[in-house]
This record gives structure tokens, C-alpha cells and sequence, in this order.
């Protein structure tokens, strides 16, 4: 009757620690997984402050061309034998430069709130990375570590237990 009593306990043991087991290897996938997310939405978010930085500089460099090319355009306009004035020119330039410098500054104005945007979501990422310091990971492997002694201990625990149902002649079925 003592040995009966010993495999209960011994196959109660195994099956909490295949349950702990099971539940270890859930939450070390699922942090896993958030990790290889944040690492994602974090290089798709440093790509997206770089492209907007790229677009930025764009513009300005159009801005500069654009200003070039609208004299050009405007001094071609001019008609056969007419006389544009200089102060005509100047004025129309002139318009023409302050319509196109707001249109510059709310794109401008959009993509820094959208550059400020994605920093502040960067650095919201990069503290909840912070949380997963050399500590955590040496947890992790610590439990890694555990649950492969646990499963040793577990196939040793099943072997007496083979043995002992052999011994007694009784049924034995191994619990996944």
C-alpha cells in the first residue's frame, strides 16, 4: 500500500510539474513574441522618422528650385514686344513664393507632429524594452534551465515508475 500511495504522489508531482511546464513554455513564447513585435514596430518606426527626414530635405530643395524655376516661367510669359515691369515680376514673385512657402510650412508643420509623433511612440517602446533588462533574460534562461532538470527528474520519476508496475504487475500509462 506504501508504494501505491508513493506513485500516487510521484505521478501527482509529474502532472503539476508538466502543468508548470506547459505553463513556463506559454509565457516564455508569448514574451518572446512581444519582443520580436516591439523590435519590429521599432525599426519600422526609426525607417519612418528617416523617410520623413528624407522628405523634409526634399522639400527644401524644391522649395529652392521651385523659386528658381517660377522666375524662369515668369520672365517666359512675358509677350512678344510687351514690356513687363520689374515691379510687376517682383509682386507676382512675390505671391507666388508666399502661397508656395505656407503651402511648405504646413507640410512642414505636419511632418514634424508626425516626426513628434513617432518619437514619443519610439521612446514609449524603447522604456517598455527597458523593463527587459540582463536580469530578465537571465531568468528566463534560469527557467529554461529548471524545466529541463524538471523534465529529467520527470523521465527518471517514469522509469521507477515502469519499473515498480512491472514489478507489481500492474498497468502502467505514461501522461503526456
Amino acid at each position: 500500500m506504501h508504494v501505491c500511495g508513493t506513485s500516487r504522489e510521484l505521478l501527482q508531482m509529474y502532472n503539476e510539474l508538466q502543468k508548470h511546464y506547459v505553463k513556463e513554455t506559454k509565457t516564455n513564447k508569448e514574451q518572446s513574441e512581444a519582443i520580436k513585435n516591439l523590435t519590429i514596430k521599432i525599426n519600422e518606426l526609426e525607417h519612418n522618422l528617416q523617410e520623413q527626414r528624407q522628405r523634409i530635405e526634399q522639400l527644401e530643395c524644391k522649395k529652392v528650385s521651385w523659386k528658381t524655376s517660377a522666375v524662369s516661367r515668369k520672365r517666359s510669359q512675358i509677350p512678344q514686344g510687351g514690356v513687363a515691369s520689374h515691379k510687376d515680376i517682383s509682386a507676382e514673385k512675390e505671391a507666388c513664393c508666399s502661397r508656395y512657402l505656407e503651402l511648405l510650412l504646413k507640410e512642414i508643420k505636419k511632418l514634424k507632429k508626425e516626426n513628434g509623433k513617432l518619437s514619443a511612440e519610439k521612446r514609449a517602446l524603447k522604456n517598455e524594452l527597458a523593463g527587459l533588462d540582463k536580469d530578465f533574460f537571465e531568468e528566463v534562461e534560469d527557467l529554461k534551465h529548471a524545466v529541463q532538470e524538471s523534465v529529467k527528474l520527470n523521465n527518471e520519476y517514469e522509469k521507477c515508475l515502469k519499473q515498480i508496475s512491472v514489478m507489481y504487475g500492474l498497468p502502467f500509462t505514461a501522461h503526456l
